[in-house]
């Protein structure tokens, strides 16, 4: 994958790069400069950029090679004979380039080598730039020893460009140092060296090509920057749009757009630019982009819960576009692992994180703790707890290096449900702390992406109306000119005519161009005076916004704050239930616990929400039945029947309702089956203004032995009948086929906003009925 991003340092040099482009003189004119006995410099300097065209040419077919071996020798041959170590070195340099191109490399560097003491000893610094170039390119993209010394070349070559002033291979070198750094993960040194091949390429009036554009977008992505991340790779995007032909970089410049929407948490966007990429890469043969386009669309289709489809485009790219890579490889199997896993298919995951265990001690640091990730799950659902705690450790000590907190909270997850299921609840429940701490700081992450999206819209939208506005700006100017231009014509034809006339058109054009200029005057007074009204209005309005913006978070932080509140206290009472052996006990903490999640249910729905007061009852009503379902052995066996109406309610009613469902379904759960059963929940406007919330079961009623006494006394039905009250509601329940509960109450349907203090109060209220 990293070899998909390092696209420029294929890429010989700036130099090489602009022969490539040139046109080759005809085959007759390079045949009689081959043969002439003494080219002039003229003539050298056009078989050198011969010989530079033909290697540069795609592929290495030996017609080509052939063509630049014949021109290499005239150089050589001719600057022995003239004496001219100058050219000499350039025929050495080129011979290492046609040598490299056909991996003869040890010959190849003896050249550049042989070149580089000439450009050293004459002190021609722009050839030795070029050389150190030539000679980086002998050492690969995969050993980070390799890497560092591409890198020092490419320092001493930039050193040489900037003493010599040639700014535009200072600028390219600077890319294509940049790309290293890339390949490095090392994002900060990346975003640096190409923001100075950028700010140079300003300075010389260059547009830098899309690649520059797209890399330095993709490095301000990684490090959270997404503003800028968002400019450049939109600008890498409107570089390769404006031509009209693709070329095989195109590909990579959507992926890089593409990652970053994914990165931003817009998935459906992301998928968009990996598609856009895809047929490029198709058509030219491109398998190594098309093996990454399939990796980056499966994983937008799991992070959009579309496991099924991740997995089917692993699997076609498995088959469709193998690999001899085993980091590809090892990358492949575990993203086809995890989408197996994801599907609940355990068994079928194995084989393939088998294969990825096959070369872990070779793999980069970042997909040996992905494979831990996966397999801290895989012991999970295998009940190898104490496999996967080990595991996860490891997870987190490499999340917290590379400050990955993805994979950080996975393991504390990994890590509560080990130690949960191991009796170790102290842990547990610190680790849960942990687990929700950097949830809610990613639930913030994805905030400030979203605002950074909406700045960059923002910020877009504004440039293209000042280009709207300097567009009509020259269209008044250009139809001035034309008025002006009619008018001195007029004046001109008229002189011509009569000059008593020319005398009385010019004092009547003196006088008109005195009422315009008054005028004009009068309406710049105004328009100065509309200005400054408009922008105290603007500052007026700016300020309400943000006080009107500081109050919702402050209310939301609230919402959150009480929500973790409830959390610690529920793991509190876990943990206190597992040093109880009293049943009784037990039972009280398991409902305080019941009581105590559809409350913090609300809160959470709250703060996660743009509305702060309100709730939407259909959502909310379905997440807590299926809390409760989680919360009891033998519910499988119960089908639930849901029929909400879509009402956003108050806070103030919708956690009395939260309670009674709560306390309505345990009782039903616990006291009306011995076998299959149905529990009917409805919520229906009855009425305007009116709510009716049903909640029956078909089970064995109220009138059952040592059943209606249970279920009548309960605490459970007392506290129903008091939040029956809170809603200033009627409660009615009745032993029919089972047990109907019935609560009627008026709906609430304009609340003011809440405030603090008042939200305080209310959770003071619903607390005490506990």
């Amino acid at each position: 994958m990293n070899r998909l991003l390092l696209l420029s340092c294929c890429m010989i040099g700036c130099l090489l790069q602009c022969l490539a482009q040139k046109q080759l003189p005809s085959h007759m004119v390079l045949q009689q400069l081959s043969k002439k006995e003494r080219p002039d410099t003229a003539e050298m300097r056009i078989l050198l950029d011969a010989g530079y065209t033909y290697v540069m040419r795609p592929g290495t077919a030996r017609t080509d090679m052939d063509s630049a071996t014949l021109y290499a020798e005239k150089v050589l041959i001719s600057s022995i004979k003239a004496k001219d170590e100058i050219w000499e070195g350039q025929g050495y340099l080129l011979f290492s380039n046609i040598l490299r191109e056909q991996h003869i490399t040890a010959k190849g560097r003896e050249y550049a080598l042989k070149a580089k003491n000439i450009f050293e000893k004459y002190e021609q610094k722009d050839y030795l730039a070029d050389t150190y170039i030539e000679l980086a390119n002998y050492y690969g993209v995969q050993a980070r020893e390799d890497i560092n010394k591409r890198i020092s070349y490419y320092k001493d070559a930039i050193k040489l460009y900037k003493e010599a002033g040639l700014k535009e291979k200072q600028a390219h070198t600077l890319y294509m140092q940049g790309d290293l750094y890339n390949v490095l993960y090392d994002y900060k040194s990346l975003t640096e060296t190409l923001a100075q091949s950028v700010a140079l390429y300003d300075e010389i009036k260059v547009e830098p090509g899309a690649d520059v554009y797209s890399l330095l977008g993709t490095g301000y992505s990684l490090l959270g920057d997404f503003g800028n991340a968002m400019k450049y790779n939109l600008l890498a995007v409107k570089v390769i749009e404006s031509l009209k032909d693709t070329i095989y970089t195109y590909p990579t410049i959507y992926n890089r757009l593409g990652l970053l929407y994914y990165y931003m948490g817009d998935h459906n966007e992301a998928l968009k630019y990996f598609q856009k990429a895809w047929p490029i890469a198709i058509k030219f043969t491109d398998t190594p982009t098309l093996r990454t386009l399939s990796i980056n669309m499966a994983a937008s289709y799991a992070a959009m819960k579309m496991a099924d489809k991740a997995l089917a485009v692993m699997k076609a790219a498995e088959r469709n576009y193998p690999t001899t890579d085993f980091v590809e490889k090892t990358w492949i199997s575990l993203f086809i692992a995890g989408c197996y896993m994801d599907l609940k298919q355990t068994n079928a995951a194995l084989p393939y994180m088998r294969l990825a265990h096959k070369n872990r001690d070779q793999l980069p640091e970042m997909f040996q703790a992905s494979l831990d990730d996966l397999d801290a799950r895989y012991y999970l659902e295998n009940g190898e707890y104490t496999k996967s705690h080990q595991v996860s450790l490891n997870v987190i000590a490499f999340g917290l290096k590379s400050k990955n907190l993805k994979l950080q909270s996975n393991a504390h997850m990994a890590l509560f449900r080990a130690d949960s299921a191991m009796g170790n609840y102290k842990e547990a429940v610190e680790h849960y702390r942990e687990y929700t701490i950097i949830k809610d700081s990613l639930f913030n992450i994805a905030k400030t992406r979203q605002i950074s999206t909406l700045q960059v819209q923002f910020e877009t939208k504004q440039q293209k109306q000042s280009i709207e506005l300097l567009t009509r700006n020259s269209q008044l100017q250009r139809a001035a000119l034309d008025k002006a231009r009619f008018i001195r014509n007029a004046i001109i034809a008229g002189g011509s005519i009569l000059a008593i006339m020319l005398a009385i058109m010019l004092a009547l054009v003196y006088n008109r161009y005195q009422l315009k200029l008054r005028s004009n005057r009068q309406l710049e007074q105004k328009q100065d005076e509309i200005n400054e009204k408009n922008q105290s209005l603007q500052h007026l309005i700016t300020t309400q916004n943000k006080l009107l913006g500081e109050k919702e978070w402050l209310v939301k932080e609230i919402h959150h704050r009480v929500k973790n509140n409830l959390q610690i206290v529920m793991s509190l009472l876990n943990t206190q239930a597992a040093f109880l052996d009293d049943k009784d006990a037990l039972n009280a903490i398991r409902e305080s616990r019941y009581r105590m999640q559809a409350i913090s249910l609300i809160h959470q729905k709250l703060y996660q929400s743009e509305n702060v007061a309100m709730i939407d009852m259909s959502a909310y009503i379905k997440d807590l039945v299926e809390y409760l379902k989680d919360g009891f052995s033998g519910v499988n066996k119960i089908r639930f029947d849901l029929q909400i109406t879509p009402v956003n309610l108050d806070v103030s009613q919708s956690v009395p309702i939260g309670l009674i469902l709560n306390e309505a379904i345990t009782n039903s759960i616990k006291y009306a089956f011995t076998g299959n059963g149905i529990i009917t929940i409805s919520l229906l406007e009855t009425a305007p203004g009116q709510l009716t919330l049903i909640i029956a079961d078909n089970g064995v009623g109220l009138s059952a032995e040592g059943n209606n006494q249970a279920r009548k006394q309960s605490m459970g039905m007392m506290l129903m009948n008091t939040l029956a009250e809170q809603l200033e509601g009627t409660l009615d329940i009745q032993s029919r086929n089972g047990v109907i509960i019935t609560v009627n109450f008026k709906y609430q349907e304009k609340q003011a906003f809440s405030t603090p203090v008042r939200l305080e109060e209310e959770m003071e209220d619903y607390v005490s009925n506990l």
